[in-house]
């Protein structure tokens, strides 16, 4: 084999990733860590699924697509980030661990001061090499 060749056993798609929360003025990692469900987790590829369902039916349905309200768009994404989140360490608020719960994820994705804390984890789950892990057949 040669050394630019690319062994597939060497790397897998996993369901879950640990996301290091980014501190939102400079962009360094904090030691707070959000697990989150990648596109191969059932309750993601659900989701994803359904969604896409949607859009073919309405696409029989009507012969044409049809686009959501904007504000439909925001709960959509935001159910997802929320059901996508599995939990969290080394999160405080007012200095005080925040306990994981999928009302606390909604709280903190919904809040517009903390719309950084949602554009991470946006982006994090749309980037599906998050999600690849190097295996153990190397």
């Amino acid at each position: 084999m040669k050394t630019d060749d690319l062994n597939l056993d060497a790397f897998e798609t996993v369901q879950t990733a640990d996301m290091a929360v980014r501190n939102p003025e400079t962009g360094a990692p904090t030691t707070a860590r959000i697990t989150l469900a990648g596109p191969e987790h059932p309750t993601h590829r659900r989701i994803l699924l359904d969604k896409a369902r949607r859009l073919r039916a309405s696409m029989m349905k009507n012969g044409k697509v049809q686009l959501d309200d904007p504000e439909d768009d925001e709960a959509a994404e935001t159910d997802l980030l929320v059901a996508c989140t599995l939990g969290w360490s080394g999160i405080s608020r007012g200095g005080k661990p925040l306990a994981y719960s999928a009302d606390e994820a909604r709280k903190l994705y919904t809040d517009p001061g903390r719309r950084w804390l949602r554009d991470q984890v946006r982006t994090y789950l749309a980037d599906a090499q998050s999600f690849i892990k190097r295996s153990g057949g190397n």
